[in-house]
């Protein structure tokens, strides 16, 4: 039982420190928050271990710690979504207060009152799983449509990956809060099922920490990359164009001009180039076209990248990718799938 129960432990030690070695890495983004995520996780299956291996000198110490784990592992894990889709506000770490209020019941309930304390806790944390794959959901999509709309290429700047995890966190997290229901010492009559459990939260954990580990783009570099709002007298010029007017010159841009090429083309590239405001051409895609501008870029490379391949038969999918404007060669075949010509 020893090797099972400690597996999550292990994965979350393992991540702990691999992201403790990453501290002053500027490249990853939320490594700090997920590094808190981690050493949480670490100590609440840390409390597991001390319960199923039956260490009862530690036990009433790893009860507090695991209560203050057990009710800060999804704050945090919510806390690390909003640090790399939303703007960053202290305000949330108000999300913490339930496992430090659950840490100190536990501390001075009385042995009568602690049955009290756990039913609530089991409450808190079902009240927080929900609030964290329901607000977690909204801020990935919400992000993921800014990244749609903004760039034509969003390989490695999108959350869908991230938001995998946090789908397969909802349905873990269904298993766990059957699990909280049952209570912990059912397991101890039912290792099979302990066997399971403690498999399926070290392979959610360990996709989660490698996620994180190669989280490199956050809504700070979208920001970075807007850059500053253009002045008043690009406003004012911008203004005096109607929608159809801009969207004949948009066009024009692609077919004549081909910027579609452009590897890791971005909104701000277009305005650029027409000497607008982005906001105009976000919003000429959006209502005159109806999509966003990764659609409008991907679908004219793919147009190209088959216009290609009719005059040239024996060009391999790398070449077609390279010469069509896509930055990489999955990329490529995810845009084909969408956008291919019907014949």
């Amino acid at each position: 039982m020893g090797l099972f129960t400690s597996l999550p432990l292990l994965v979350c030690a393992l991540f702990t420190v691999l992201l403790a070695l990453e501290w002053n890495n500027r490249l990853l983004r939320g490594q700090r928050t997920l590094l808190c995520f981690m050493f949480t996780t670490t100590v609440l299956y840390a409390g597991h271990y001390v319960y199923f291996n039956h260490d009862v000198l530690l036990m009433p110490y790893a009860d507090v710690a695991y209560t203050a784990a057990h009710l800060a592992v999804y704050p945090l894990y919510l806390i690390y979504l909003v640090r790399l889709t939303s703007r960053w506000h202290r305000a949330w770490l108000w999300l913490l207060l339930p496992a430090l209020l659950g840490a100190a019941a536990q501390l001075w309930a009385t042995s009568q009152q602690q049955e009290w304390v756990d039913q609530v806790r089991k409450v808190v944390f079902a009240l927080e799983v929900i609030a964290t794959v329901a607000i977690g959901s909204r801020l990935i999509s919400r992000y993921n449509r800014m990244v749609d709309q903004y760039y034509a290429d969003t390989e490695k700047k999108s959350m869908r990956n991230v938001q995998n995890i946090l789908y397969l966190m909802m349905v873990i997290a269904l298993l766990s809060f059957a699990a909280n229901t049952i209570g912990r010492h059912w397991f101890t009559s039912h290792t099979m099922l302990l066997y399971v459990f403690s498999a399926l939260f070290s392979a959610l954990l360990f996709m989660i920490g490698y996620a994180g580990l190669h989280r490199e783009f956050s809504v700070v570099d979208m920001e970075r990359d807007k850059g500053v709002t253009p002045d008043k007298a690009v406003r004012q010029q911008a203004a005096t164009l109607s929608n159809l007017t801009l969207k004949e010159r948009i066009v024009r841009q692609m077919e004549d001009q081909k910027i579609y090429l452009q590897n890791d083309l971005k909104l701000e590239d277009l305005a650029s180039i027409m000497h607008t405001n982005r906001t105009y051409i976000y919003l000429t895609l959006n209502r005159e076209m109806g999509m966003s501008f990764n659609e409008f870029v991907n679908r004219y490379r793919i147009a190209h990248a088959e216009r290609l391949l009719d005059s040239d038969p024996t060009l391999s999918a790398t070449e077609l990718a390279a010469q069509s404007g896509f930055a990489s060669l999955s990329s490529y075949y995810r845009n084909l799938k969408k956008y291919k010509r019907q014949n």
